[in-house]
């Protein structure tokens, strides 16, 4: 990987830590987050208007729901646990999840570096569990966990899309439908998107750069080595999460990025 392949990725998994401790220490986190993909949404406006995804509008409609649910659980989860336990079992959960679905469901061969990815993930979630039980956040860890089958279920959808559309025609058109679910069953009034516009604003500028410095990377470096690297955001994650780190915490995290790299490779 060149040193501006490392940068973009390093950039961009920093972004993403930032935007996930910004809308964690936010007041209303479901408007937050629905602001954002508005946001997202409306400067990938050109390329919706360009290639509208008009015969896929049931994947449309299916990725939207589950960007909707993982905005719904992770705005719960991060009301009910800390970001060190909640961003780190999320993001980790999300990679493992959708390997699982490509060996149960589409029936592929494991490698050795899966497998061994997939046990290192395990064990790391498992300890930074332990360590968020401990610390009362019982009810935090399953909607975390919920979040990272969420991401699972609209990575696989997303790449679907994206295989018969422009990759960010189909984003808009999902994240549109995104908001309008988590906008009616989150109940999220037009006063909270109002009082939310600012945060909304600065975490849909974080996300979409995020994700824009993610795409130029690929065009740099092979997508194997940029998807390993980009579980590194969740080593930001813990450096801005505000509270003690034990060595379990840390141990755990490690270990679910390694797992992570190894799951990705």
């Amino acid at each position: 990987m060149t040193s501006e392949a490392l940068g973009l990725v390093l950039a961009s998994s920093l972004l993403h830590a930032l935007w996930n401790a910004r809308t964690h220490s936010g007041q209303d986190r479901p408007a937050t987050l629905a602001i954002a993909y508005a946001v997202g949404a409306v400067w990938m406006l050109p390329w919706l208007l360009a290639d509208p995804p008009w015969g896929l509008w049931l994947l449309v409609l299916a990725t939207g729901s589950a960007h909707a649910g993982y905005i719904l659980a992770l705005s719960a989860s991060y009301e009910r646990g800390s970001l060190a336990t909640t961003y780190p079992v999320a993001r980790g959960a999300a990679p493992l999840l959708v390997a699982w679905f490509g060996i149960g469901v589409l029936g592929q061969r494991p490698s050795w570096f899966l497998l061994s990815g997939a046990v290192a993930v395990a064990l790391g979630l498992a300890l930074i569990g332990k360590v968020g039980w401990q610390a009362g956040e019982r009810r935090a860890l399953p909607l975390a966990l919920l979040s990272g089958g969420f991401i699972a279920v609209y990575t696989v959808l997303d790449a679907r899309g994206a295989g018969e559309v422009h990759g960010w025609s189909f984003f808009a058109a999902s994240s549109l439908v995104a908001v309008l679910v988590v906008v009616l069953v989150g109940r999220v009034s037009w006063s909270r998107l109002v009082r939310a516009r600012r945060s909304g604003l600065m975490v849909g500028v974080s996300a979409s750069t995020a994700y824009a410095l993610i795409l130029l990377a690929y065009t740099r470096a092979d997508a194997a080595s940029v998807a390993t690297l980009r579980s590194s955001s969740i080593l930001f994650g813990l450096a801005l999460a505000p509270q003690a780190l034990t060595g379990r915490l840390v141990l755990g995290t490690v270990l679910t990025v390694l797992g992570v790299g190894l799951v990705a490779w």
